[in-house]
């Protein structure tokens, strides 16, 4: 149901809705309207005569709208004084068409959105990863495109950290995939929790993880990294991490590589923990923790 603006938009909604559905069996009709005086209940709703200056008789008109099928879709509905019902008589059939034409307007606009949200839905699916919530590779691959071109027009420099968690292997093979699962998803938010606005984190791989930063300067790269480091420690995430910036590779995908070089070289620096029999190492202790 639909009304004009104007003299409707003070009433409430059930007031709205009771000249939209009441007292019309007694109407009379022109075309497709039907039209009767206002009552004085609905004129102090109304209150036309303090906004609109009006003294005389007012009438309410009513248009069903209909499909082509005949099926009824909904109502409009408007105000006229005594004086603009012989307008309304001789154009009925013109207003009318107005009425429909407006209708199809609205309603394959509503179409329209709809169908643009679900576009949206699906690219957001699309560059989603569904166990962390981050960004998955292809998501983040195309963040980073947009962010190297960003930063390519202004000259501002971005960095590139890649993440790698240390023996999710070893906790997966010792205390199941789920345990695993929850360390990907507490690394996913720990990570995404020291970022700042307009930094973007994804989930490249297995347990490979990349940040891409804008507006990066050697010293907040550093300080980022240094958050990073922090964060993850204070939930006793083994990671391996490695940095780079555009300025210093000539391209976010030249620091991308650098960044993954440098991440790897510290990886290879950590031993594989021993199990014990009563025991496990400290990761996976960790990840059972995180999984309880």
């Amino acid at each position: 149901m639909v009304a004009a603006t104007g003299a409707f938009d003070p009433l409430p909604c059930e007031q709205l809705e009771r000249l939209l559905k009441e007292n019309w069996q007694g109407a009379r009709m022109v075309e497709d309207f039907h039209y009767r005086l206002v009552t004085e209940t609905e004129r102090q709703w109304l209150q036309w005569d303090t906004t609109a200056g009006f003294q005389g008789q007012l009438y309410l008109v009513m248009a069903e709208l209909q499909e082509p099928d005949g099926r009824r879709v909904g109502r409009v509905l408007g105000l006229a004084p005594e004086t603009a019902l012989s307008g309304l008589i001789v154009s009925a059939s013109n207003i009318a068409l107005c009425l429909q034409a407006m209708m199809f307007t609205v309603a394959l606009q509503a179409e329209l959105d709809e169908a643009e949200q679900l576009v949206v839905a699906m690219q957001q699916d699309a560059f989603t990863d569904p166990l962390t919530g981050i960004l998955n590779r292809a998501g983040w691959v195309n963040q980073l495109a947009h962010i190297d071109e960003q930063a390519s027009a202004s000259d501002e420099d971005a960095a590139i950290v890649m993440l790698d968690l240390d023996f999710l292997k070893v906790v997966n093979d010792s205390h199941g995939h789920a345990a695993g699962d929850e360390l990907l998803r507490l690394t996913a938010q720990t990570i995404s929790s020291v970022l700042r606005n307009g930094d973007s984190v994804g989930r490249l791989g297995g347990d490979e993880f990349g940040v891409v930063v804008q507006h990066a300067t050697p010293i907040a790269a550093e300080k980022l990294l240094e958050r990073l480091q922090q964060a993850l420690a204070a939930v006793d995430i083994k990671i391996s991490i490695g940095m780079a910036l555009k300025s210093e590779t000539g391209s976010l995908k030249n620091a991308m590589h650098q960044a993954d070089q440098r991440m790897y070289t510290e990886k290879r620096k950590k031993s594989l923990p021993v199990r014990t029999r009563a025991t496990d190492n400290a990761p996976m202790m960790m990840a059972s923790s995180n999984a309880a």
